[in-house]
């Protein structure tokens, strides 16, 4: 995304293969009890590391390739397991938060390196609120896909990450121009007054 908040370019990288193991590990689980089940875990940090070194690569590969300053992230707060998540789900969820704290620090180490800048933004709402400002969207049972109120289907990631770039250049803006002016755009533009409403389409 340029600062003009045109897309450029995107790239998907395919998703992990953790649910097929995290479901075997908990079916043994239900009918051993708990066990240590070292093969599984061993597997599953194997799949974990290629994860996290694959992707963490392509990003840097991609903004590499398109010139880009700055790869910016969402921030990760302290993790907090959902109500109703238990098991398989729950496992899951703890081993995507350690992977995405992976991924972002091998990033930003790969990163300076080649002379990008790493930067992050809040990450409230930028999945729940869709890019052309049309308000809080539905996801899907996979929540993969989302649901606009103008009854536009879109991937929920992609549409989260326009809203990261748009947030990221929105920080920078502010930064940039006198309080006075700050305050006028946002009489024009409310949602800039809160970041976590701030979507593509405010920018």
């Amino acid at each position: 995304m340029d600062a003009k908040g045109t897309v450029l370019g995107r790239n998907f990288i395919e998703k992990d293969r953790l649910y097929t193991m995290t479901n075997k590990l908990r079916k043994a689980q239900v009918t051993s009890g708990w066990i240590s089940a070292p093969n599984f875990w061993r597997r599953i940090n194997g799949i974990q590391t290629h994860i996290v070194n694959h992707t963490s690569h392509k990003i840097v590969k991609f903004a590499h390739e398109h010139g880009c300053d700055v790869i910016v992230f969402e921030y990760l707060d302290y993790m907090r397991v959902p109500k109703g998540f238990w098991g398989a789900k729950k496992l899951r969820f703890k081993l995507r938060y350690w992977r995405k704290k992976s991924i972002q620090n091998k990033v930003e180490e790969m990163a300076h390196y080649l002379g990008i800048r790493i930067s992050r933004v809040n990450a409230r709402n930028t999945s729940a609120l869709a890019f052309d400002g049309s308000g809080k969207v539905k996801r899907n049972d996979k929540k993969d896909l989302a649901t606009f109120t103008t009854g536009k289907v879109y991937h929920a990631d992609l549409s989260a990450s326009y809203n990261i770039g748009a947030r990221y250049f929105i920080r920078s803006y502010q930064k940039s121009i006198s309080e006075k002016k700050w305050l006028s755009l946002q009489a024009k533009v409310p949602e800039l007054a809160k970041r976590t409403q701030q979507t593509l389409s405010s920018f």
